[in-house]
């Protein structure tokens, strides 16, 4: 499944992983009650939340930008053939990602440079694949850009004990940067002319946007800022993996100010099909209009 959009001369298409109902609101959003569900419920059913269980739809995809100088690919989802026995959704994977990734038209070799707008697992997992019982680079020519204050952060994170059964630093960060192939980025790092990164501090203490420019045409992918549009109707909403979650209600909060009613197309992380589209006013909060692309 694929879905694009054109941004001047740039082309963004979207790669998924995996969508399909996937939680309960509350264990995503621990600060969300049945009235906030309720007072939404007409909107967000059935394509955002699923009538029949009430969970809610939620989408594991990359982006594929391609500049007249570059091939970028931004978020490496989850990755397959990983043991996560304690972790169901990403345990022994089969997910036909490189497939997909072949139906948009990219080789891995093609692969200029993969940006992992933050470092948790499902944003990093195909940044390598298991060849021969070894993890090595899936995009062998690409140059990988982390954010230096997020690697900073989880470098040190990734020692304790929640990540004993999640060793995904091990098979999904490690080799590459073993590899040699690794770039430690500031947060408002400029990748060519037509893409550069926004601190987007909150989620993480690295997090980034990436903005995309060309002809006055703008838009920007949002990673984990926003992990379904109910958040942007209820910002102070922050997810249960939000490392601060008051930074990353204020640094969404203006984020939406910012964008509402203007032109720039919005790619959040983990919304459902088609995934991109505008911010738009609704009293003193906001909706998210979706754009289906061309």
């Amino acid at each position: 499944m694929t879905g694009g959009w054109s941004v001047g001369r740039v082309r963004i298409d979207r790669v998924v992983e995996f969508q399909q109902p996937l939680t309960p609101p509350a264990m995503l959003l621990p600060e969300v009650t049945e009235e906030i569900i309720a007072r939404h419920r007409e909107w967000l059913e059935p394509a955002l939340l699923e009538p029949a269980t009430g969970m809610l739809v939620i989408s594991f995809h990359s982006f594929v930008i391609r500049t007249p100088r570059s091939l970028i690919l931004v978020d490496t989802c989850s990755g397959n053939d990983r043991e996560r026995p304690g972790k169901v959704r990403y345990h022994r994977k089969t997910w036909p990602y490189l497939e997909n990734l072949a139906n948009a038209g990219v080789t891995p070799e093609a692969v200029d440079f993969v940006l992992c707008t933050h470092l948790h697992v499902d944003h990093v997992g195909w940044n390598t694949r298991l060849l021969d019982g070894r993890w090595v680079p899936t995009f062998p020519n690409a140059r990988y850009l982390f954010d230096r204050e997020e690697w900073d952060f989880w470098q040190a994170e990734y020692e304790t004990e929640r990540f004993v059964d999640d060793p995904f630093y091990e098979d999904s960060i490690l080799p590459v940067i073993e590899a040699g192939q690794v770039d430690f980025v500031s947060g408002d790092h400029e990748i060519d002319a037509w893409v550069r990164l926004e601190p987007s501090r909150g989620h993480t203490p690295g997090h980034v946007c990436v903005r995309i420019g060309d002809g006055g045409a703008e838009a920007v992918m949002t990673g984990d800022m926003m992990h379904h549009p109910l958040q942007c109707a209820e910002p102070a909403l922050s997810s249960c993996f939000c490392v601060d979650p008051e930074q990353s209600h204020l640094t969404r909060r203006i984020f939406l100010e910012r964008h509402a009613d203007g032109g720039v197309l919005v790619l959040p992380a983990h919304f459902p099909a088609p995934t991109g589209g505008r911010v738009k006013s609704a009293g003193e909060t906001f909706r998210f209009s979706f754009d289906r692309g061309d």
